[in-house]
């Protein structure tokens, strides 16, 4: 989503409820049928309120009920987190908020770039969390330039200490186009990985010592609180995005529209034409593929038995070695990760992956 002036963000959402409807028109009822909605992917919180009412209205409008669904995510920045924004977004319909916070420290809040200050994020979070009726996820960064073990186990120490059932942390991942990127490129800053583990698993520990568990490798929730729309996306469940480079799977086809916003307008004025779309058609073969990467970095683990009775064979040799590690366990016919085999994750999945015997 574009973050600039307000003629620009309406000339966004009349482009996404184009979007929108060219799809429910080519797809008659699927929208219909959804049973959770995410707003994300960028900061849809600096929408302007018209904005954001026409984007719910819409929906509704394409046979969305909104207050039947299972979960309705908005994601929040905290410097447009406040009083009006959130009491409009509940009235759209919004339930559960994901606010990034990625860190408490402003020193390093500075060198990622972001806006907000440490107050402000507290603000924001006080404020979600003073909300009844409501769920919120708390979400940090790990590995960040600078970052010691201590601070960021701070971090997570603080943010598991608020009323919130869901807390989500991410090892840093650097895109070389962004500012962040290129100044690590130029040395001006940098990232220690020998960290990364010791932050990873103490913070899980830490986590679980609050009450949270861990569901997904970056995911904790208190009992009962997972997020149904990210459980769809691990289960391979279908779900539709719309906006620039919004990933759908839909039909056994993964795509997405052009990523680039002048790219992504031209395609939708030009009537969404497939030819423009970014398409993977699964074989046979990707569908298995994913669905053991997928399973693999779920708590629930790889369901052998299930594959098995799919016809779907894995030689017990290709991961031995990760259970006598004590990176995996075998409970009946499931496989999961353990310990530090949630570090090691592609190369024990790749190992499993490479012990499929043909039929």
């Amino acid at each position: 989503m574009p973050s600039c002036s307000p003629g620009l963000f309406r000339e966004y959402v009349d482009l996404l409820v184009c979007e929108m409807e060219g799809f429910a028109r080519a797809n008659p009822g699927v929208l219909e049928s959804a049973e959770t909605l995410y707003l994300g992917g960028g900061t849809p919180s600096l929408l302007p309120g018209d904005c954001l009412v026409r984007v719910f209205e819409t929906l509704r409008g394409l046979g969305v009920g909104v207050s039947r669904l299972r979960e309705v995510t908005m994601e929040f920045n905290p410097e447009s987190c406040n009083e009006s924004t959130v009491a409009l977004a509940r009235e759209c319909g919004v339930g559960r908020f994901s606010l990034g916070l990625q860190s408490f420290r402003s020193e390093i809040l500075e060198r990622i770039g972001r806006r907000h200050s440490v107050e402000v994020g507290l603000r924001a979070l006080e404020l979600l969390c003073s909300q009844r009726g409501i769920e919120v996820n708390g979400d940090l960064m790990f590995n960040l330039p600078g970052q010691s073990v201590e601070q960021f186990l701070g971090d997570l120490d603080r943010l598991a200490d608020f009323p919130l059932n869901h807390v989500s942390f991410y090892g840093l991942t650097v895109a070389g186009r962004t500012r962040l990127g290129h100044r690590i490129a130029r040395g001006e800053l940098s990232v220690d990985e020998n960290l990364y583990g010791e932050m990873y698993l103490r913070g899980v520990d830490l986590l679980g010592e609050k009450g949270f568990e861990r569901y997904e490798v970056s995911n904790f929730c208190r009992a009962g609180k997972r997020s149904v729309h990210n459980k769809n996306y691990w289960d391979r469940g279908e779900y539709i995005g719309f906006g620039p480079g919004a990933h759908s799977y839909f039909r056994g086809l993964r795509f997405n529209a052009p990523e680039i916003y002048p790219r992504w307008r031209e395609f939708v004025r030009d009537g969404m034409p497939q030819s423009r779309l970014s398409q993977d058609a699964l074989t046979p073969d990707d569908i298995w593929t994913e669905r053991v990467w997928l399973s693999m970095r779920q708590s629930t683990g790889l369901d052998l038995e299930k594959l098995r009775a799919e016809g779907i064979e894995i030689k017990e040799a290709s991961y031995m070695k990760w259970l006598q590690d004590g990176c995996l366990e075998q409970v009946g016919g499931t496989l999961r990760l353990v310990g530090r085999g949630w570090l090691l994750m592609d190369s024990v999945v790749t190992d499993v992956l490479n012990g499929y015997i043909p039929n």
